[in-house]
């Protein structure tokens, strides 16, 4: 189980909205599944179903990062239009076996849904998320 802090999820899912119509892209950091750090990064593509994280950015993220020993956790993005499930590009882009990858879906009435995966090998498996106060 990944549990995720209500401030961090709600600075996705303002960042998600903001984004909109395009895609959003970040990374959580911390140690193992402990969840601290919010990074929101740059999507330098001009393209509402596709992101990529700037390169720049994330460089120097990861920089920071091992600085303050620190890891990437997970990885989130939007899918403004569609739920909250790993596109076969999503999964195919995949580098991280380790971190959750989180989909935010802005395509609800009403509500905002996020799932969780772990992808390895080709194969998005669903993670269950908890949300701590």
């Amino acid at each position: 189980m990944w549990v995720i802090p209500r401030v961090i999820l709600n600075k996705i899912l303002g960042h998600a909205q903001r984004s909109a119509p395009a895609e959003c892209v970040g990374i959580l950091s911390g140690n193992d599944r402990d969840i601290t750090g919010w990074h929101p990064l740059k999507n330098s593509l001009d393209q509402n179903n596709r992101f990529l994280a700037d390169p720049e950015q994330q460089i120097e993220l990861f920089k920071t990062l091992r600085q303050q020993n620190r890891d990437v956790v997970a990885i989130y993005h939007s899918h403004p239009t569609s739920p909250p499930v790993p596109s076969e590009l999503d999964i195919a882009q995949s580098e991280y076996p380790n971190a959750l990858y989180l989909i935010v879906s802005l395509d609800t009435e009403g509500c905002i849904e996020i799932n969780g995966y772990r992808i390895n090998n080709g194969k998005a498996v669903e993670e269950s998320l908890t949300i701590k106060e």
